[in-house]
């Protein structure tokens, strides 16, 4: 018992899990002092911050970080494009995200170091990303470590001495980040650390590629976005501060989720030469085990609500039981999608799945829009978000892997032809 038990610590998907959650650590963390701090409006705009920084960054993994993790990097055509789009989307994401937040809601320091800081984490994720791809899963606990104690060591101490800000806040995540990527380089094997030339490199291969996939990614993130946005304008900053207080408290289910979600892509490419019958197996019994474990551990969350979500918002406010059950109801949805999400990706269905998401996220964009308009609390905001992810499941397993399915076991041949489409 004691020896299987040390099999599955030690084992890949335990390490996405941990390192999953251990890199929302400092996303947690700053958050709460945010809360602290700077009360619900305040809370609201750093989430809003980076919820920015997120979405970029998830453009930046999709496109970039799934394409090195499905394609062969060790090809120096496909290396060098990969390196020329990640240069590429991380100045122009600083440059426009940057300029965006400056002339909207923070000043022009705060949008320097805001900026700053989206380019590092975008560059961090990438290494991330390859230590993924080599399978080096608890290596990320050791980069993130850093990242996280560099970033709240500068809080601390500018605590310490002067008045915490929202220029602190950036600060602390710019050379966060920047201390976790160096550590990553470091922790690459040797393999790894090869920069390709650019000059004959697979440019438009390897972005028509990416960009599907880096749309589909990014998806999640900019509906993130937009409820944030539909939250301030109908009901405003102070309630979006309590949406997001309410989401953090559920946060470190959702990142095991997500954790687990970044093993089965790897795994699925480990796996490629099984069937896609057999794999669509795997992802439904990932679905299913990652729904239950939610399921109770959310139960568990939303009766502890009332008890220790002091310990997020402080004294400032007080988050909504009901606002914490619609993040569980969330996170339950996205474990009914990623699974089949990332299989059909892995088997070149990623312009299918796109469009899936579009259509979930339409309806989700829709739904939320009504219902705050309509005078709803933005506390329901997360059951809409939920409702498109779970729309999106359905789309994806019934018009993307049902047909692969039925393809491949017609003939031994099709799922290379569906491959291409």
């Amino acid at each position: 018992m004691a020896k299987s038990l040390g099999s599955l610590l030690r084992s890949p998907a335990a390490g996405a899990a941990v390192a999953q959650v251990w890199q929302a650590v400092g996303s947690f963390g700053l958050q709460i002092i945010a809360a602290w701090t700077l009360g619900a409006e305040g809370l609201g705009l750093i989430s809003l911050s980076l919820g920015v920084i997120v979405l970029t960054t998830a453009l930046a993994s999709g496109m970039i970080g799934d394409s090195l993790v499905i394609l062969d990097r060790g090809r120096p055509a496909v290396r060098g494009a990969l390196q020329a789009w990640a240069l590429l989307i991380g100045t122009l994401s600083g440059i426009v995200a940057g300029l965006v937040m400056g002339l909207t809601v923070l000043t022009p320091l705060q949008a320097l170091l805001f900026a700053g800081a989206l380019v590092a984490f975008q560059f961090e994720e990438l290494v991330r990303r390859v230590l993924m791809g080599v399978m080096q899963f608890w290596r990320l606990v050791i980069l993130d470590s850093v990242a996280v104690i560099t970033a709240l060591a500068i809080l601390i101490g500018f605590a310490a001495t002067r008045t915490i800000t929202i220029e602190a806040f950036f600060g602390a995540l710019l050379v966060g980040q920047v201390a976790g990527m160096l550590v990553g380089l470091i922790l690459l094997p040797a393999s790894e650390r090869v920069w390709a030339r650019m000059r004959h490199a697979e440019f438009g291969p390897v972005g028509a590629f990416g960009a599907w996939r880096g749309a589909q990614v990014a998806i999640p993130q900019l509906m993130l976005t937009l409820s944030r946005v539909l939250v301030i304008a109908f009901a405003g900053a102070a309630a979006l501060g309590l949406v997001e207080g309410a989401r953090i408290f559920v946060a470190p289910v959702l990142l095991t989720v997500q954790g687990l979600g970044s093993y089965l892509l790897s795994s699925y490419v480990r796996d490629s030469g099984v069937g896609v019958v057999n794999l669509r197996r795997r992802a439904w019994r990932a679905s299913l085990m990652m729904m239950t474990g939610t399921l109770v551990l959310g139960t568990g969350i939303v009766l502890a609500a009332p008890h220790l979500s002091h310990l997020i918002s402080g004294s400032s406010f007080d988050i909504e039981r009901l606002t914490v059950a619609g993040w569980v109801v969330y996170v339950m949805a996205s474990a009914s999608f990623q699974p089949f999400a990332s299989l059909a990706a892995v088997k070149g269905s990623q312009r299918r799945v796109f469009s899936c998401r579009l259509v979930d996220a339409s309806f989700a964009a829709v739904l939320l829009t009504v219902m705050l308009s309509s005078g709803i609390s933005a506390a329901w905001t997360p059951f809409a978000l939920a409702a498109g992810l779970f729309l999106g499941g359905v789309l994806v397993r019934q018009f993307v892997l049902a047909p692969l399915s039925k393809s491949a076991s017609a003939s031994p041949n099709a799922e290379l032809r569906m491959s291409h489409a």
